[in-house]
């Protein structure tokens, strides 16, 4: 069943390539030109403007190689959760599992005057949903674990709660030499911790809407979403807007 869904062509990921596009070009394009990291992402400032405190998830690493293996590594996680997850509970409510993760990092990130950024903790976000998506799969008493995307998402759930965890905690003392072991534990995992009790909370919120569209490809072979969805894309575009509107009015 995960294996059909996965392979379908007809389910779209629409919201899904607009966040992929915006991490691309902000990430790379303050690779070509570093003279906007006064403009996007973090740029090792504490006190950022809170306009450009929004763009923290689309801008990736400090460094130039940093950069391109941190987006790298959120793109492949993005590809086989975020994807998914959009084509089974439909483009809109992807926006709203993602938007509330987004807002919530910020906020976050605000709180605690963090010098991280990158999209990683919305991965966690969808790395936590995608339990509910794993366990309703098996609830249906389907034959879905025996199946290859189900357990090539297990096997990432295995990189990304176990392995990335232990290579966070070093992150923190490479850019920070004052910082002891406790505090780089903290730091290197915070946001992945509350982006992945968001992902379980917002899974559990839509566990029911989860298990019909999984039934729908159960009894039908096919999972049909609302008329909503196909209109989540535009609302989405104003992710990217609001970058391009960044540059205009120059929030220094």
């Amino acid at each position: 069943m995960l294996d059909d869904i996965r392979g379908n062509v007809k389910l779209k990921s629409y919201v899904s390539y607009v966040f992929i596009i915006c991490m691309v070009l902000v990430t790379f394009l303050l690779i070509a030109y570093p003279n906007l990291k006064e403009l996007y992402g973090n740029n090792g400032k504490i006190g950022l403007n809170y306009l450009i405190r929004i763009t923290v998830p689309f801008q990736h690493g400090f460094s130039d190689l940093s950069a391109v293996i941190h987006l790298i590594i959120n793109l492949i996680f993005f590809w086989f959760f975020g994807t998914f997850i959009e084509k089974i509970i439909g483009s809109f409510r992807f926006l709203i599992l993602t938007t509330i993760s987004f807002f919530i990092y910020v906020l976050t990130h605000r709180l605690l005057m963090s010098y991280g950024q990158g999209f990683t903790p919305i991965i966690m976000t969808y790395a936590g949903f995608i339990f509910m998506i794993l366990n309703q799969s098996k609830y249906l008493k389907t034959k879905s674990s025996f199946e290859d995307y189900y357990r090539l998402l297990i096997g990432l759930e295995f990189i990304i709660w176990l392995i990335i965890p232990i290579i966070m905690i070093f992150i923190p003392i490479y850019y920070d030499s004052d910082s002891g072991l406790l505090d780089a534990i903290f730091l290197g995992n915070i946001f992945h911790i509350i982006g992945g009790l968001i992902g379980l909370v917002m899974g559990y919120y839509f566990k029911s809407y989860i298990k019909e569209k999984l039934l729908q490809q159960m009894r039908k072979k096919y999972i049909v979403h609302t008329t909503i969805d196909k209109y989540a894309f535009l609302i989405a575009l104003a992710f990217p807007l609001y970058l391009l509107l960044i540059f205009f009015i120059h929030p220094v």
